[in-house]
Parts: structure tokens; C-alpha cells; sequence
């Protein structure tokens, strides 16, 4: 600024003060500070953000128009099938059209995808893979085109709480005739998000941004003041269904990813350490003799180096604070990747490095109208298991006995009749005994809480 004031007081000095000189010199300084690092920014990624629709087919139950509710429990109704349009934001990631975007903006199951393009380009495009837990779908563009623009990505680990951020998107679009995507700009507010969203989504790891973010910004960008995208544009928190400062994204090194992995295997091969913490508490750093203010404690290990009792200090250098900390480290990890985990045991600091397993496990079916698997570390970590022990139960058949007894998708079955319940062979050694009962008693965990069930053949 002291700059640009010093040349104006020379070019005044110079050629004697005029409202002509001055209305020239105060226009192109405003000029020359109209194209700031935002603008650039916008310039850069703008081209590679689409607009998202998508076409589902719903079945839709239809009554005559003014009937009484007592009749609607007498006479049947009838039944057509509607189609439900949805739109959202995504990005364009490779010159050969895949294109990334949220899992929740595709649905269930999509009849049709329509990508739109900042110049009106429109392609059909198909579903290749999503996962409800990332929130995260990967789309391809139907043509043989190698020129699409793209997106450049940036690296998530380098954000500066406070660095400036850009939301770029196709919010309201079903209002909106012009394709151009919406720019909005703010700055990161925090990192290192934990949200619990719907079901059993938990969005770990998530950037705070306060750029304004709304309805169709799903699966938009969000980008740094390079053009680069740093994230995923993913939901708000809102009293008033509208944007109030806080939004959300999704880290693109987790984007990245996910897209690696689909691409090179064509699913998301989990994988886990088998490794349960739990927060350090005053009382425990003292009994450990432990006076650090890091760390979380082990309560119980799968993997041989790593015990019960050990405090873990730091995960790939970056420390832990809590169990939050953790969470967000190790809630995505594939075969691939490896942890560094320094400890505190016994007075000394430890380093080991841990390479997650892929969760493999046999599924079985049984007359009893379950599916179910056998139940281990890994399983139970996999799907947030409050014990190692038992079957789990990963689907109950409708009218079997199971389903009439009670029991649910997601619990443990730990014992029946007395037995035991640990391995196929447990399992269908107790069903062969009920079936000569005239009961069955079975004990099951239900999200850490421990229910007994009897029911009488």
C-alpha cells in the first residue's frame, strides 16, 4: 500500500493534481487489486467442477385424494413408480473423466447420471464404486475423451488453521440456469473434524471451513489459494436449514486414497491393527509412572508388539492427545499402509512399526436364519464391537426362528442353552442339542450391553 500511494504522490507531483489523473491512477490501482490470489484460485479450478444429476426410480403407495384415514386401513392402495430427481457438485480428478464426489449425492441406486460441465458440456456417466462409511463415490464420464480439465490436488496434511479457503460448487442448481458453478470464499477454520453423522457413518478427520456451503455443494471443491483442491465439500451444521459459518469437507489425501485403491483393486480393501485405546487417565499415568501429557492407553492388542497397558505417545510423528487423536489416524487404513507408533512401557519409549491386516473373514449361513461370522479382534474393530468374543451376526432372515426370538443385525451371540459360542463348530454343535429342547436361551452383546433371550419351541 505504501507503495502504491508513493507513486500516485510522484505521478500528482509530476504532472499537478487534476481529477482526471487522479479518477486514472485510483482505477487501475483498483483494477490491479480486483485479480487477487482468490480470483486466480477460482480461475484455476473452476473448469473441472460439474454439476451431478441424478435420476432414481421410487415406488410410490397412492390413495384416492380426500379419503378417510379409517378407510386407508380397509381398502389397498395402489402403486406407481416416480422418478426422483437429485443434484449435486463433483469433481473432475483425471483427463479421462472420473470423477469424484459424494457417496450420499448418488444414492442408493441410480438409474442415470448426468454430468454438466461450466460450459454446458453434458455426458452421461456410471457408477463405479462408493462407500457410505468415506461418504465418497467414484463416477466415469461415458466417452472416449483424454482432454478433460482437471482438477489439481493438493496435500491435506500442509493445511494452516486460518489459511484462506474456496468453495466451488452448484448449490441451488435446480434454481440456477446458468452452469457456471457458485464461488464462495472463507478460511479453514479447523482441522481434525469428528462428526457422527447418520446410521453408522462417522466422518473422521474433516476440515472446518466457514466459505458458505449449501444445498447441491456436496461433492463440490474445496480449494486452496494455489487452485488446488484440499477437500470435498461433504455437509453444514444448521438450525435453519441454511448456511451459519460451519461447514465441512473431506481431506483430499483421503480422496486420493480411496480413488487409488478402486482404481488398482476395484473396491476399498480394509484393513485394521486390531488395537483398542482408551483415554489416559491421572490415576493411570501414576500406577504406569508415566508424568507425560500425551497419549491414549492400550486396553487391548491383537498385534504381539504392541500390549495391553502400553501408552501410545505418537503415531507417523504426529502425537496423540486423546482418542479422538487415534480415531483419526487409524479409521482408514489399508494392507498398504505402515504406522510408526512410538509407546511408553515401563519407564522406557519404545518405536515399532505396525502394518494394518486386510479383514478377510468366511460367512455362513444356517437354518437357525442368520449370517454370520466368527467373531475376532479384527472383526470386532471392523465393526465397533464392544467384545472379541462370540458369532457376529451380520444379517437376520425375515420369519426364522432368529428373527422371532429377537435377535437383530449387529449382535453377538456368546452363548446358547449354557454353551459357549466361539467357533463354527461350537455353533452348530449347540443348535443340533436345542433342537431335541423344548427351549432355546441365548446370551447375546447388543453394542456392549449384555441381553439374554428364551423363547420356547
Amino acid at each position: 500500500m505504501r507503495k502504491v500511494i508513493f507513486l500516485f504522490l510522484i505521478a500528482c507531483n509530476s504532472k499537478g493534481y487534476s481529477s482526471e489523473n487522479e479518477k486514472f491512477l485510483l482505477n487501475r490501482y483498483i483494477d490491479s487489486t480486483r485479480a487477487n490470489a482468490i480470483v486466480y484460485a477460482s480461475q484455476l479450478a473452476a473448469p473441472s467442477i460439474v454439476s451431478i444429476t441424478v435420476l432414481t426410480k421410487e415406488v410410490v403407495e397412492e390413495y384416492p385424494p380426500f379419503l378417510d384415514p379409517f378407510w386407508k386401513e380397509i381398502i389397498p392402495p395402489s402403486y406407481s413408480i416416480r422418478t426422483v430427481q437429485s443434484l449435486g457438485s463433483g469433481i473432475v480428478i483425471t483427463s479421462d473423466g472420473y470423477v469424484i464426489t459424494n457417496e450420499h449425492v448418488v444414492g442408493d441406486n441410480p438409474d442415470s447420471i448426468l454430468i454438466t460441465f461450466p460450459n454446458a458440456e453434458q455426458y452421461v456417466a456410471k457408477l463405479i464404486y462408493k462407500d457410505a462409511k468415506l461418504d465418497l463415490a467414484l463416477l466415469k464420464i461415458n466417452s472416449n475423451r483424454k482432454d478433460f480439465p482437471y482438477a489439481k490436488l493438493g496435500n491435506s496434511d500442509e493445511l494452516m488453521v486460518g489459511e484462506w479457503a474456496i468453495a466451488i460448487g452448484n448449490p441451488l442448481a435446480f434454481y440456477l440456469e446458468n452452469t457456471e458453478p457458485t464461488i464462495t470464499a472463507g478460511i479453514i477454520s479447523a482441522i481434525g473434524r469428528s462428526v457422527k453423522g447418520k446410521g453408522d457413518r462417522e466422518y473422521r478427520n474433516m476440515i472446518q471451513t466457514d466459505a458458505a456451503i449449501n444445498p447441491g455443494n456436496s461433492g463440490g471443491a474445496l480449494v486452496n489459494v494455489k487452485g488446488e483442491v484440499i477437500g470435498v465439500n461433504t455437509f453444514i451444521f444448521s438450525q435453519s436449514g441454511g448456511f451459519e459459518g460451519i461447514g465441512f469437507a473431506i481431506p483430499i489425501n483421503t480422496v486420493k486414497k480411496f480413488f487409488n485403491e478402486v482404481i488398482k483393486f476395484g473396491k476399498l480393501r480394509e484393513a485394521f491393527i486390531g488395537i483398542d485405546v482408551q483415554p489416559l487417565t491421572n490415576e493411570i499415568k501414576k500406577a504406569l509412572g508415566y508424568n507425560g501429557n500425551l497419549g491414549v492407553l492400550v486396553s487391548s492388542s491383537y498385534d504381539s508388539q504392541i500390549k495391553e497397558g502400553d501408552i501410545i505417545l505418537k503415531v507417523n510423528d504426529k502425537e496423540i492427545k486423546n482418542v479422538g487423536d487415534w480415531h483419526n489416524l487409524t479409521y482408514f487404513l489399508v494392507p498398504d499402509d505402515i504406522l510408526k507408533i512410538e509407546l511408553f512401557r515401563n519407564g522406557k519409549i519404545y518405536s515399532f512399526e505396525l502394518k494394518p491386516k486386510e479383514v478377510i473373514y468366511d460367512e455362513y449361513k444356517s437354518d437357525f436364519g442368520i449370517k454370520w461370522t466368527i467373531n475376532n479382534p479384527l472383526i470386532a474393530q471392523k465393526f465397533s464391537l464392544k467384545t472379541i468374543k462370540g458369532i457376529l451376526v451380520l444379517e437376520v432372515f425375515q420369519n426364522s426362528l432368529a428373527e422371532y426370538i429377537g435377535i437383530k443385525k449387529g449382535d453377538v451371540i456368546l452363548k446358547m442353552n449354557g454353551i459357549d459360542i466361539n467357533n463354527k463348530n461350537d455353533f452348530e454343535k449347540v443348535l443340533e442339542i436345542v433342537k431335541s429342547k423344548r427351549y432355546i436361551d441365548i446370551t447375546i452383546d447388543r453394542f456392549g450391553q449384555k441381553l439374554y433371550l428364551r423363547s420356547y419351541l
